[in-house]
């Protein structure tokens, strides 16, 4: 169970990434937002994910060169074709793209097909952050990725569709809020499953539509599906969200014999400074944050907390004690490491 600090994580994800002939920038660019996952408590999300995308490189899936083009687009809005590039590199071309186009026109919609897994939404949306501007992302998987049952249903018929928002602050935290459609994202339940741990009631059905906390049983055949969050309301989130990175983003939506698991990205950018001067917005949410905190805690001695709020505190004390890899994450890591004749670190 080895713990490690983040600069040699971020190094070996660079160099295993370089080694299957992604560009020096790009590289570093994926590694440095694996590791920031893994920092901010989000290990599903992390170096669990170095393998994986070992593996859609080794199956001709990912394209590590491929780069980004825009293929449609008019004053505040655009179409980026991804060319099935790694998904870090293809969505911060997105959000480059809607963060310009937002400030010459004060709000852009973006939409991105032919990605790769994209990994936290909070990475984009907290991209524009520094230019006073709110970003709002929602992602499907072209129509693959089948992983949640639809309301009253047993089968996957929906992926786990994440939403993300971000919004700056005057001081503290910006205000992030990333989750998934379903009770938990696919990858915590991977995550699980590394551990040989248990997941918790009201995760999983298995294939026969039965609760489960086996969290092989959404893997084996037939493959059982994740919970909706918030019943039929996590569920209606997921349709709207296919909707939008499905069908308006050109990837793909879901339905029988879809392709490739890949990601349609919707983004929504918006400059604050058309609505309100940047230094009232941050005093205003700062001061919505302070009457937010003045609920009573209904545990003595409990915190109220904002959305964003936890992942700081949590990259603080990561960066002082470590980041924990399991054991099974760790083997397939020096694995692929090996086989690419990359240096591991020691713990």
């Amino acid at each position: 169970m080895p713990t490690f600090n983040c600069e040699p994580l971020e190094t070996l994800a660079r160099d295993i990434f370089c080694a299957i002939h992604v560009p020096p920038a790009g590289a570093a660019w994926m590694a440095k937002l694996l590791v920031r996952a893994n920092l901010r408590g989000h290990d599903s999300h992390g170096m669990i994910r170095v393998p994986q995308y070992v593996t859609s490189w080794k199956k001709g899936e990912a394209d590590p060169k491929a780069e980004p083009v825009v293929v449609q687009e008019g004053p505040a809005t655009a179409l980026v074709d991804g060319k099935r590039g790694f998904g870090q590199i293809v969505a911060r071309r997105g959000m480059e793209v809607a963060m310009t186009k937002a400030a010459a026109i004060g709000v852009a919609a973006v939409g991105v097909h032919n990605s790769n897994h994209i990994g936290r939404l909070a990475d984009y949306t907290e991209m524009a952050l520094e230019r006073d501007m709110l970003a709002i992302l929602a992602v499907n998987a072209a129509g693959a990725g089948q992983r949640m049952a639809p309301w009253g249903g047993r089968a996957a018929r929906l992926s786990t569709n994440p939403f993300a928002f971000a919004c700056p602050t005057g001081s503290g935290a910006p205000i992030s809020f990333d989750v998934a459609t379903t009770v938990a994202a696919e990858g915590k339940v991977r995550l699980k499953r590394n551990r040989k741990e248990q997941t918790p009631p009201g995760w999983l059905l298995d294939s026969e539509g039965k609760p489960t906390t086996d969290p092989n049983d959404l893997y084996n055949k037939p493959e059982g599906s994740i919970l909706p969050v918030g019943g039929h309301k996590g569920y209606s989130l997921a349709l709207m969200i296919e909707v939008l990175g499905g069908i308006v983003a050109r990837a793909g939506y879901s339905r029988e014999n879809p392709g490739p698991v890949l990601n349609g990205i919707f983004m929504v950018v918006v400059d604050i400074a058309r609505f309100v001067s940047p230094q009232n917005f941050r005093s205003e949410v700062d001061d919505l944050i302070r009457y937010i905190k003045t609920s009573p805690p209904i545990q003595p001695g409990g915190e109220i907390l904002y959305p964003g709020e936890p992942e700081a505190k949590m990259e603080a004390e990561r960066r002082r004690k470590g980041i924990y890899i399991e054991d099974e994450t760790w083997g397939q890591i020096v694995q692929a490491a090996k086989e690419l004749k990359v240096a591991v670190p020691t713990t």
